[in-house]
């Protein structure tokens, strides 16, 4: 007789042995659709997430290098750091020339104001009235502003300038002068070396 057994096979324990199964092969109709669904959501919220990282080194990155700019240009600026000369004692060269550039300002814009004021386009302009001409100067002296004296010759105005009576400036402030009103005045036109220039020609416009 025929023995059809198999000494080597061995029944299957149901408690052991696993099946695989797919459980889209499970699944059918909505169920199918909203597992196949879940799994679109999935990688879309996983490509969208690997997008924003990039986003975000990319940002990361550009940021580090503006600083790196930024840096850069902040050593270009203080050559102190080249020269040895320490931070303080920059501060104080830096704080000085914006004083004195806030200063030459300040004077522009009241010479300006002054030359508009009294009809004349510039600090060395020449304003007729009648048959008789004025300069800038010769107002200022006249008038005792020994502060606008200084600014105008500062502004190139010429101390020595006449006007259409012969007079020249300082002339004109001892004529007008009373128990020492314009002593200041001819102090200033009397030493107008002591005025150095802060700018060029000045009109009645503006600096």
């Amino acid at each position: 007789m025929f023995n059809f057994g198999c000494s080597d096979c061995k029944p299957s324990d149901p408690a052991t042995s696993t099946v695989k199964v797919d459980l889209k092969d499970l699944a059918s109709g909505p169920e199918a659709e909203r597992l196949e669904q879940e799994q679109v959501q999935t990688q879309q919220q996983a490509e969208a997430q690997q997008f924003q990282e990039k986003e975000a080194s990319e940002v990361l990155r550009q940021a580090e290098r503006q600083a790196a700019a930024r840096q850069a240009a902040n050593m270009l600026k203080r050559p102190w750091r080249l020269s040895g000369i320490s931070e303080a004692a920059a501060a104080e060269d830096e704080q000085e020339r914006r004083q004195l550039e806030q200063e030459c300002l300040e004077s522009e814009n009241a010479v300006a104001t002054f030359l508009k004021l009294h009809g004349f386009t510039g600090v060395s302009s020449c304003k007729r009235i009648d048959s008789c001409s004025t300069f800038p100067l010769h107002k200022a002296a006249e008038a005792g502003d020994d502060k606008m004296v200084s600014l105008l010759c500062r502004a190139g105005a010429n101390p020595t300038q006449k006007n259409s009576w012969g007079k020249t400036p300082a002339q004109v402030a001892q004529k007008s002068d009373k128990i020492g009103s314009h002593f200041k005045v001819l102090f200033v036109l009397a030493t107008p070396d002591d005025a150095a220039p802060y700018t060029g020609q000045v009109h009645a416009g503006g600096a």
